[in-house]
């Protein structure tokens, strides 16, 4: 399990801590009710990529919508995806988290997934 000291809030950089609802665990903010910063994690406690602030979480949803999109209107699996995500972006494989990305990335996610089908070489998976 991850230690929810080193999870700072998105809203306003305060910790947050583990807490459980009837859906499963989240991060929830120590400032609550004053702040009320909220962060999903998997069910073994781990965060699901970085908190963030509205706008943030708010362009991460947009991103990952248009990567969905995208690669299931081509037939591609998951894999062959994040490969291509991860060449279009020129970012390290580990790195290729929507969960990780700032509004900008998310930005440039959204516009590259805008032409359908892709330009150049498709890559071998």
């Amino acid at each position: 399990m991850i230690s929810s000291k080193k999870i700072k809030c998105g809203e306003c950089g305060a910790p947050m801590e583990l807490r459980q609802s009837r859906y499963g665990p989240f991060y929830g903010c120590t400032n609550w009710p004053k702040c009320s910063g909220t962060h999903g994690a998997h069910p073994n406690g781990a965060p699901l990529g970085k908190p963030a602030d509205k706008q943030t979480k708010l362009a991460r949803i947009a991103a990952h919508d248009a990567f969905e999109r995208y690669w299931h209107t081509l037939g591609w699996h998951r894999g062959r995806a994040y490969k291509w995500l991860t060449e279009q972006l020129e970012i390290d494989a580990k790195e290729c988290h929507i969960g990780r990305f700032d509004v900008t990335t998310c930005e440039k996610v959204i516009a590259i997934c805008r032409v359908i089908p892709p330009p150049g070489p498709q890559p071998d998976l």
